[in-house]
């Protein structure tokens, strides 16, 4: 069992609003999370669950180390994608991280180029892998693998 030291509550003192609707968002409790740093390091982080006061819709505060939906570190995912051989983790993980990225990224940098486009907002060239994931799950873009049509699923059967 691990001790209170062993768990991180995590905390911004920024006021949050709602990806949606931009309303402000209110405190309605803790979710436990875990996140595997440098290889097999695990950390069990809390993370604030905030209600939307006009759309009532739930979100989670999540720090820039973590990416949604995944496991590891937004650390370790990177090392991935840049260099599959000195990632901290097995072959197998960097394999299934990897086939997430290439599925992902063309879907995120569309997401990019419209908010780029909408906002007149220029991002960094190539854009850095947390500009990318923060830019996306700020703007409730977020989409997961499975939910992203490629072209490739269109072609089959």
């Amino acid at each position: 069992m691990p001790s209170r030291a062993d768990i991180f509550f995590v905390k911004t003192k920024e006021a949050s609003s709602c990806p949606i609707c931009g309303e402000g968002l209110i405190m309605r409790g803790w979710r436990s999370r875990m996140m595997i740093k440098c290889g097999e390091e695990k950390i069990k982080l809390k993370i604030r669950r905030m209600k939307c006061r006009k759309c009532k819709r739930i979100h989670h505060e999540l720090p820039d180390c973590v990416v949604p939906y995944k496991r590891h570190s937004a650390e370790t995912i990177e090392e991935v994608i840049r260099d599959i051989d000195s990632a901290p983790c097995d072959t197998r993980t960097m394999g299934r991280i990897a086939s997430w990225w290439q599925i992902v990224l063309p879907y995120f940098l569309n997401v990019l180029k419209s908010l780029s486009e909408k906002y007149c907002h220029r991002f960094q060239e190539p854009p850095k892998f947390k500009e990318i994931i923060q830019a996306t799950v700020n703007t409730n873009n977020w989409a997961t693998a499975q939910s992203i049509c490629t072209r490739t699923v269109f072609m089959s059967g």
